[in-house]
């Protein structure tokens, strides 16, 4: 059985090279799981907006919208998803502006007490 080889990283920021390089963006400080799904998150978005530094505020709530209808924690993992991710382009230096910043959150209620 062959090996993978190692994905190669571009630049301190630690992109993937290829067309997926901004997903490199997404795991710094996040626990191994969460980088899963947020990573699986920003592809869907990227698939959708493939030049995120030309998203804006309202581009960021429609496409939550039309991915989260109905399912406000699903919205609100895909919003926090996205603030991670600008939040880390704005830290390499990619774009100026974070278009998910203060976000709203669609869950109400105190949630904890079902565990």
């Amino acid at each position: 059985m062959a090996e993978a080889a190692p994905v190669a990283t571009a630049g301190p920021a630690g992109c993937f090279d290829g067309p997926n390089r901004l997903l490199g963006l997404v795991g710094p400080g996040l626990r191994p799981t969460s980088a899963v799904v947020y990573r699986r998150d920003l592809a869907d978005f990227l698939a959708h907006w493939p030049k995120p530094e030309l998203a804006t505020r309202a581009d960021v709530v429609a496409y939550l919208d039309s991915r989260a209808a109905g399912n406000p924690a699903g919205w609100d993992r895909r919003a926090a998803a996205l603030r991670h991710f600008f939040e880390q382009g704005i830290a390499a230096g990619l774009w100026t502006a974070n278009p998910a910043d203060q976000l709203p959150r669609r869950r109400r209620g105190d949630w904890r007490w079902r565990r």
